[in-house]
Parts: C-alpha cells; structure tokens; sequence
C-alpha cells in the first residue's frame, strides 16, 4: 500500500520566541505536516512543539538543521553530520535535510 505524506521545509531562521514557535506549531497543525526540514535551528526550544518530535543537529558556533516528524511516525534513525549543516532520518518516511549558505550552483543543458 502506497502512503501519501504531507513535507514542509522551511529556514527558520533561529526562531526562539514562545509567539513564533507557536506559530510554527499552528503552521504544522493547520496544514495537517506530517515531517518538517529546517533550517537555521538556534535554540533547542523546537523541540517544545506539541504532537512532533524533533530531531535537532545543532553545533555551538551557528543554525543547524532538524527534522520535526508526527509523533505517530516516529520511528526513525537518524544520522547527523558533525558539522550541524545535515541531518537524515530512516523509518516509515526517509528523509534528508542539508543547510547551504553562499552560492547556489544550477546545472543546465
């Protein structure tokens, strides 16, 4: 059987603040997201998000990458690159995150 999931990445951008978060939430709610990649995650208060679980890799000197899942498909194993800058999940979903500052790089023919 085949399953539809709802994704959203979004950056972030350090977010912080209980009136933010708790949009994030009611963003996440509303729209029925069933995973959410971020970027730019500062502070470990994403992980108070109520109904998700988060998967932070956060380094001391700047924004990390997370991945806030439902806590009904929580069943993943992730793996965090050392630098903050990646996170993947394996489970019911699998899942790739990576935070890119500077230029970007478009291949055309």
């Amino acid at each position: 059987m085949m399953y539809t999931y709802k994704l959203a990445t979004l950056n972030i951008n350090g977010i912080s603040s209980p009136t933010r978060l708790q949009m994030l939430e009611d963003f996440s709610y509303n729209h029925v997201i069933d995973s959410a990649l971020l970027q730019d995650v500062t502070h470990p208060t994403i992980q108070m998000i109520n109904r998700y679980t988060a998967r932070i890799n956060q380094v001391a000197e700047g924004g990390g990458t997370a991945i806030l899942v439902k806590e009904a498909l929580d069943n993943l194993n992730t793996k965090r690159l050392p630098s903050g800058r990646g996170i993947a999940a394996r489970g019911s979903l699998t899942l790739g995150n990576v935070l890119q500052y500077g230029p970007r790089i478009f291949l055309t023919e």
